[in-house]
């Protein structure tokens, strides 16, 4: 049987009885792949015999070398992240066809695929900022993937580096930008004030919410699959590392910024504020002239 027996929904979340039984199924996978591709039949038949949790690993299994290759052929290191934006709905759409598939119910897949079409589409609309474009060539990771921070982020960044560009080609300080906040480089107001990187705890925040999800309807406090939203905090971790490390080189500025503003959350022992208000040059008021306060009377 493809699917684990489970008593109670406590027992969903117990590794050693819904996934060890069924990784060996791993290891003859591919052989009965190549013999059943070409009968529709068959091939659905191996579907539905096969765990659907092992199908995803294998898929994986099968996409990790082939993004390699890619990536080395064309020269170009962010294969993951093109795909990123519909990978994870690729993936639900798999748990929810084979559960369709197999006549049990599907309520909560539903809801959940619906929920991941909504963040693909989010996230197709957000883009990297260039300070951040190196850092592709090293990792693969996506950047700015939610439900409605990736719209606000796109459109910020989007504005503020065509601001920057006409800029420094011209030298006239666009419409509603500052000339301290395109010299300095980088975005420093709105969201940004409060955090380093809004996008990123975003992301962070769409896994964590959809694992807690698992666990409360599985009604446990937590389960196994704590692995995955914890191994990616920890991507994150290194990632922002890194990605603050080179802009960090390219903008003086940056380190006071991370002095004054949290990397995800807001910094709550920073008195400064994160856009810089208290550096910026304050407008001169003119006092008016001893004759002109002579003459400031109303006349009749």
């Amino acid at each position: 049987m493809a699917l684990p027996v489970v008593k109670t929904l406590a027992d969903c979340s117990i590794f050693d009885k819904t996934v060890l039984p069924y990784l060996p199924q791993l290891y003859d996978l591919p052989q009965q792949i190549l013999q059943s591709w070409n009968n529709p039949a068959e091939f659905q038949a191996l579907y539905l015999a096969t765990n659907p949790l092992v199908t995803a690993f294998a898929f994986s299994l099968f996409l990790a070398p082939l993004f390699l290759v890619i990536s080395e052929i064309n020269k170009n290191y962010s294969q993951v992240d093109r795909m990123w934006s519909i990978l994870p709905t690729i993936y639900n759409a798999h748990y929810v066809a084979y559960t369709h598939m197999s006549g049990l119910p599907t309520q909560r897949l539903d809801n959940l695929i619906a929920f991941s079409c909504v963040w693909s589409g989010g996230s197709k609309k957000a883009h990297q900022p260039t300070a951040f474009l190196p850092i592709q060539r090293h990792l693969h990771l996506s950047r700015t993937k939610s439900l409605a921070i990736p719209h606000y982020y796109a459109h910020i960044c989007d504005d503020y580096q065509e601001a920057k560009k006409s800029y420094q080609k011209i030298a006239k300080v666009p419409h509603k930008y500052e000339q301290e906040d395109l010299d300095r480089g980088f975005i420093v107001t709105g969201l940004w004030s409060y955090s380093r990187h809004p996008n990123f705890a975003a992301e962070q925040a769409i896994w964590v919410i959809l694992y807690q999800w698992g666990c409360w309807t599985s009604e446990v406090m937590y389960n196994w699959t704590f692995a995955g939203a914890l191994a990616y905090l920890f991507l994150f971790q290194a990632s922002t590392w890194f990605t603050e490390l080179i802009t960090a080189g390219k903008y003086p500025d940056y380190k006071e910024y991370q002095n004054r503003v949290g990397k995800f959350l807001p910094k709550l022992t920073s008195s400064l504020p994160g856009d810089f208000s208290d550096q910026k040059a304050k407008p001169k008021v003119e006092k008016p002239s001893s004759a002109k306060a002579k003459n400031g009377g109303i006349r009749n």
